[in-house]
């Protein structure tokens, strides 16, 4: 196998709340790089939860409800939530928005740093930490109506919708395919390259022979990796319990009278309970791009599922895209699907 070479660096800063990086082995056009960068501002002015002028956020305001037409990009993303919310029995959903927020998870929050050896000792893993804490009676997915083009989101009260689960991982996708679109011609036809939001990342590279390495964040000490994927062209992203975390404040607290508040919060949460999954430290999962249309928007989706579903019902969607996954427990517990690319470090 054939290591990738990248020469060329394009970076938008703050995209999508984290960044992005195209590394590319020829050097990808300002036009290219002028149609990439408006795809983010329509992207987020869509699907962003933290813009007040977003669709989303539109939604959230709206009292009675109402009609949203969303653009005819967001189909698939749409129907991506379809198929996880189907097989996980409603724990992933993305009107977990309302549970982000009661939780405090705004633009003002402050993300609590992971000291090494500590994960999960302090992040509510204790036994009844969340006992006391209560929801407000959730909206679900399944509750919203959607017209026969799969983008006119019908609503009869506020919704808070958030995407995070899928929607970094789809707009590297798309982004993907923008660049295809771009690089079609034969100068740059053969052009390899990888597009990597905040570590949702995909590969294309023209030899199926070439792979890139990539270090895999140890969700128990973020200095230090635990392992090296070895990827050819396709998506790997993941989850971890590790990074966005946050100190759970009285004021953001649902019940009547105020519980504990030295509760760590994360943003992987299930939609079952409106409670963060301690079931996880870390996931990762590759999709080889072959396998399906968006295999980005699919690792990044099933990186959150295993989170907060179980493997068993996830098997349809691991068999129909190809998919490959490992998983580190808070015991520190490492499984993996027989062909998921990456050698773990011993402990």
């Amino acid at each position: 196998m054939k290591q990738a070479m990248f020469r060329n660096v394009v970076a938008i800063e703050r995209a999508l709340g984290t960044g992005i990086i195209i590394s590319s082995s020829k050097p990808i056009s300002q036009r290219v790089q002028k149609r990439i960068r408006a795809f983010v501002e329509e992207y987020e002015s869509v699907l962003s939860r933290f813009r007040e002028d977003s669709f989303v956020s539109r939604m959230a305001r709206a009292e009675h409800g109402g009609e949203f037409e969303f653009p005819a990009w967001t189909q698939p993303l749409f129907a991506i939530y379809d198929e996880f919310y189907d097989a996980t029995r409603g724990a992933f959903d993305a009107c977990i928005g309302a549970d982000l927020l009661a939780l405090g998870y705004d633009n003002s929050v402050q993300f609590v740093p992971e000291p090494a050896g500590s994960a999960n000792k302090d992040s509510g893993s204790v036994s009844g930490s969340w006992s006391k804490y209560r929801r407000a009676f959730p909206v679900k997915w399944a509750d919203i109506s959607r017209d026969d083009s799969g983008t006119t989101l019908h609503t009869n009260q506020p919704v808070q919708l958030d995407f995070g689960a899928a929607g970094k991982g789809y707009f590297v996708d798309l982004v993907t395919n923008i660049l295809k679109d771009e690089l079609g011609d034969d100068s740059l036809s053969d052009c390899d390259f990888l597009v990597n939001a905040g570590g949702d990342m995909r590969a294309c590279f023209s030899d199926e022979d070439y792979q890139i390495k990539v270090a895999l964040e140890n969700p128990f000490d973020t200095t230090q990796a635990v392992g090296v994927a070895s990827i050819a062209s396709g998506a790997l992203c993941a989850s971890s319990a590790a990074r966005k975390r946050w100190k759970v404040k009285d004021a953001n607290c649902l019940a009547d009278n105020a519980f504990e508040s030295n509760l760590i919060a994360t943003h992987l949460i299930n939609a079952l309970d409106g409670v963060p999954s301690q079931k996880l430290s870390a996931s990762w999962a590759y999709i080889p791009a072959k396998t399906c249309a968006f295999p980005t928007a699919y690792a990044d989706a099933l990186a959150t599922a295993l989170f907060v579903s179980q493997e068993s019902d996830l098997q349809k969607i691991v068999q129909t895209t190809g998919s490959e996954f490992a998983v580190i427990s808070p015991n520190y517990a490492l499984r993996k699907t027989a062909a998921f690319p990456a050698y773990f470090f011993a402990a």
